[in-house]
């Protein structure tokens, strides 16, 4: 297992920021372009509907598990993996006019999103005590509660100049801005 090097403490916790809004922006950002994906792939706007479902139920079921696997085999490398798994998903998804395979994408995006997400809140409870972890569990909370709420509105804006493809584009920037920044570890 790696250890936390105390002086870069900051990047890590503002790394784990940037990531904690990424269950809630893969789940609302689409939503304004649900019609216009139905168009595109010609199906209904309920099957697309159903990409959603798909994803919060196995992003629901995971994390039932998840904890568990982060405890035994750390959560560095499986973030990393879980970042580059998510962003490959949004990649398929944006290019692959198939509901079926956006059936499967959503699921897999879904357990990805749990391993990260799992992951970066218990970082917070391992980093911080006291009044520090008061704090940034507050800060946790007000970010958490943000993404679902602005979401919609960035989708909206990106569905109306780029097409619904750019909404899977910018969940797949926010999932890889990070894997490009380092975390300092012993």
């Amino acid at each position: 297992m790696k250890a936390q090097k105390i002086e870069y403490l900051h990047i890590s916790t503002l790394l784990a920021f940037i990531l904690i809004p990424l269950g809630g922006l893969t789940t609302d950002i689409y939503i304004p372009s649900l019609p216009a994906m139905a168009g595109d792939l010609s199906v209904s706007v309920q099957q697309v509907q159903l990409s959603l479902l798909l994803f919060m139920v196995s992003s629901g079921l995971s994390q039932l598990f998840i904890g568990s696997i982060l405890d035994s085999f750390g959560r560095y490398r499986i973030n990393l993996f879980a970042l580059i798994v998510f962003s490959i998903a949004s990649f398929i998804i944006a290019l692959v006019p198939d509901i079926g395979v956006i059936y499967v994408m959503r699921i897999i995006q879904g357990i990805t999103v749990s391993l990260i997400i799992v992951g970066k809140r218990a970082f917070f409870v391992d980093m911080y005590s006291g009044e520090k972890l008061k704090h940034y569990t507050s800060l946790f909370s007000i970010v958490w509660a943000t993404a679902p709420i602005v979401a919609p509105f960035i989708g909206g804006y990106l569905q109306v100049t780029f097409g619904w493809q750019s909404n899977l584009s910018f969940g797949l920037f926010d999932s890889i801005c990070p894997i490009f920044r380092v975390q300092i570890y012993r």
